[in-house]
């Protein structure tokens, strides 16, 4: 069961990648008013010219006319109810109007030359997909006549004349027979009808067979600089977005989710854009090609193609951010940049290797620097931390007091995310200490002046030792050479230290 609903869903969705029916839609006929210089009447003196070729002209109705001049070869072919009847000049018709029958060779390749059932609401046709393809159907009214121009191979999926399907070997008999297949083909290379009318490559199919622009009649470009894309035949001021399809790609899906995008993305313009998606090659590689092109001019500075370039690149940033195409397979091409208001603007080319080389470049450089950043944070958090744990440990190696300040000179001395202090500079308690002692009133330490003004050391002679002057900072310091804790040494807390008085 699993099996065979898997098969259906493949059939169909192959049946949706290629099933697609092509319609000639030019006609011989006498009652097609394109083929005159205006419509025939009763007073016409018809002329149906020679043109250096044979071809045929279909009478399907009734035909009143004053004269009719025939060509020197060729058919004029009567329908079941057709009739031709000449009427002389009189009061309704006092002077005959020459009109002159209109017909050329239409080329198999001509892109306006057929119409196909295939639609869609946001996207148009690329040129290169509205001639028959490989797996196309192709299908020639039976009431109609026509020159077809068929001077290169081409190769269908399947060829209908009327309601006959004919073959390969069938389309050699109908064209070499006598009749009028002869004047309806023109110039036959070969014509190769293969059968297979389905595309089975998820990814798409190339038409295969060649576009003829040479007869496309292309309009006047009002942008800075048009440009020109693969399978299209004019010039076209707007924008190309193509990248190469990925492993897994299915061109349905992806026109499904562009299509719903593309209907936010042009709502307010009012169908004035024009979009084809299709499948082109270039450097012998398929490419995803989206074309987007308006005439929107608006009397602005900015010109053709403003609003399609900035839907470009919506486009592209799409592609990009929903992982259909990678960045650096991505190419988009501007008939100009969109610019800001005064700014002049610019024919350019964008290549997604290029813009993505520069997005890599600065990811890098950003990721780079805020690694070191952080690097250097945790280093400085490191260093701060083990200064705090040193600091309230048993032994502190530096006084950190929370209950009052520190002069400014010893203030950023004794900050715990400073580097180590040097061995020589004191503590504040030795330096209260050392206050203390200059003024005789610390305890466990002797309160005579004279000895600490004379230098004395413990266990030298004070009665036979001569006066000396006061001794000054120069000298060595008895409290820095002994131990920052020894035997002798009582802290001293800064709440008794205030109530001494000076002596």
């Amino acid at each position: 069961m699993l099996l065979k609903f898997t098969a259906l869903f493949l059939g169909l969705l192959f049946l949706a990648l290629g099933n697609n029916t092509k319609y000639w839609i030019h006609s011989n006929n006498w009652s097609n008013p394109k083929n005159w210089d205006f419509s025939p009447n009763p007073c016409d003196a018809v002329i149906l010219p020679d043109l250096g070729y044979d071809y045929s002209v279909l009478v399907s109705n009734h035909a009143k006319l004053h004269s009719l001049e025939f060509p020197s070869t060729g058919e004029v072919v009567f329908g079941d109810r057709a009739s031709v009847s000449l009427s002389s000049l009189g009061p309704t018709c006092p002077t005959p109007i020459g009109n002159t029958y209109r017909t050329r060779q239409y080329s198999w390749g001509d892109p306006n030359n057929w119409y196909s059932e295939a639609s869609s609401e946001v996207f148009d046709t690329a040129d290169s997909d509205k001639i028959p393809c490989l797996t196309d159907t192709v299908v020639f009214n039976e009431t109609v006549v026509y020159n077809v121009l068929l001077d290169k191979s081409v190769e269908v999926g399947a060829l209908h004349i009327g309601d006959e399907v004919l073959s390969t070997e069938d389309v050699r008999s109908y064209t070499a027979g006598p009749g009028r297949a002869q004047l309806q083909f023109i110039n036959l290379a070969e014509l190769v009808v293969t059968g297979r009318t389905v595309c089975t490559n998820p990814e798409g199919c190339l038409c295969g067979n060649q576009l003829d622009c040479s007869l496309v009649q292309c309009p006047r470009q009002h942008c800075v600089k048009p440009i020109r894309s693969n399978g299209i035949c004019c010039h076209y001021c707007g924008a190309e977005v193509r990248f190469s399809p990925p492993p897994g790609f299915y061109l349905m899906k992806f026109k499904e989710s562009l299509e719903h995008f593309m209907k936010k993305q042009t709502r307010h313009l009012d169908d004035k854009i024009s979009t084809t998606v299709s499948l082109q090659e270039y450097d012998l590689r398929l490419n995803i090609q989206i074309t987007v092109s308006d005439s929107i001019t608006d009397g602005s500075y900015e010109g053709a193609g403003y609003e399609s370039s900035k839907i470009a690149q919506k486009v592209h940033d799409y592609i990009v951010e929903y992982y259909i195409g990678r960045a650096s397979d991505l190419i988009i091409e501007q008939s100009h940049q969109p610019f800001q208001p005064g700014e002049k603007p610019e024919a350019d080319v964008v290549t997604g290797s290029y813009t993505a080389g520069i997005e890599s470049w600065v990811l890098y450089v950003v990721l780079s620097v805020s690694l070191v950043l952080l690097l250097v944070i945790v280093f400085l958090l490191y260093k701060c931390s083990r200064r705090y744990r040193d600091n309230t440990g048993p032994s502190p190696q530096h006084i950190r007091l929370d209950h009052g300040s520190l002069p400014r000179t010893l203030d950023s001395r004794f900050k715990p995310c400073v580097p180590a202090l040097d061995q020589d500079i004191p503590t504040y308690e030795e330096v209260l200490m050392e206050d203390m002692l200059t003024r005789g009133i610390a305890p466990d330490q002797p309160r005579d002046s004279t000895a600490l003004r004379g230098g004395v050391t413990a266990g030298g002679n004070q009665g036979n030792a001569p006066q000396q002057p006061p001794q000054h900072r120069t000298q060595t310091n008895t409290l820095r050479s002994a131990g920052r804790r020894g035997a002798g040494y009582n802290e001293v807390p800064t709440i008794d230290i205030s109530d001494h008085s000076r002596v």
